[in-house]
């Protein structure tokens, strides 16, 4: 699977990014990402994804390039030119200097696009849905600005994904410092009682999410009702549905949730597959 590298505007092969630029990123994580995809050579919901990450940028204190809709369209021919119709994208940006740890008022950003085909998950995933526990490990804290932003630092969720390994299973939840449900480790969390759906709040500790946005959108497009809000793991005992949400998988279906839920009911999950799925190949 061949890799393509633009780098502060420019298209580079891999050996041409060294330890020089990738210094401040890789010893403080001191910098903002975006994944995206792109079907059809058209890159899905660019706008707002490009919104949320100067929203990360002025957390961090830095700036982003002033050109982004060039990069979109030197993404574009990319994609065209190596007939890339299906692509995962990543967009990186962090601090350029200095190397010391207090940036002193620096905030100008390298940009680095990665972009190579998309791979998507195992079918089976979306048939069968997948296994989850809940972390005990990690903790959101809602009142940190970093959870409200995608930073190069995803330790934490990390080990909270490691720790669902280690129980078997495919991915962990995450309570915030409240006790209040917040999200899985890279994607947004939605469940389903007696037709009516429900999310936790994004100050509850909780990532905007581009697809969280879409299902609010699909949802009241088809009279669905969906609610934000605190809820706890009690919210979850009796639930009919669950699922998460993100640009990668698009809806993906829990069928247990360890010690906690478990079900094989996946009517409103599937529909919203099928309706997102449509959005992000038109």
């Amino acid at each position: 699977m061949k890799t393509f590298y633009i780098f502060n505007g420019r298209k580079v092969k891999e050996d041409e990014i060294t330890v020089k630029h990738l210094k401040r990123g890789f010893l403080y994580g001191d910098g903002v990402f975006e994944t995206l995809r792109a079907t059809n050579y058209k890159i899905f919901m660019w706008e707002k994804h490009i919104k949320r990450l100067k929203e990360g940028v002025e957390v961090c204190g830095q700036e982003i390039p002033d050109n982004m809709d060039r990069v979109k369209g030197e993404i574009e021919k990319l994609l065209i030119k190596n007939r890339i119709k299906d692509a995962y994208i990543r967009i990186n940006l962090w601090r350029k200097d200095p190397e010391s740890f207090d940036p002193s008022g620096e905030n100008i950003s390298h940009l680095l696009v990665i972009v190579r085909n998309y791979h998507p998950y195992p079918e089976m995933t979306y048939r069968e849905g997948i296994r989850c526990i809940i972390s005990k490990k990690c903790i959101r804290n809602e009142n940190s600005p970093v959870v409200y932003i995608k930073s190069l630092n995803y330790l934490e969720n990390i080990l909270a994904r490691m720790e669902a390994r280690k129980n078997k299973c495919d991915d962990a939840i995450l309570l915030n410092t409240s006790g209040y449900l917040t999200s899985a480790t890279v994607s947004n969390l939605f469940f389903v009682k007696k037709g009516r759906l429900y999310t936790p709040s994004l100050n509850c500790g909780v990532l905007k999410g581009t697809i969280r946005g879409l299902i609010f959108d699909t949802s009241k497009r088809n009279d669905i009702e969906i609610q934000e809000g605190r809820y706890t793991l009690d919210d979850l005992k009796d639930a009919d549905e669950i699922f998460l949400t993100n640009t990668l998988m698009g809806v993906m279906p829990i069928k247990e949730i360890k010690g906690v839920f478990k079900s094989k009911n996946f009517t409103l999950s599937r529909f919203l597959k099928e309706e997102v799925d449509r959005e992000i190949t038109d």
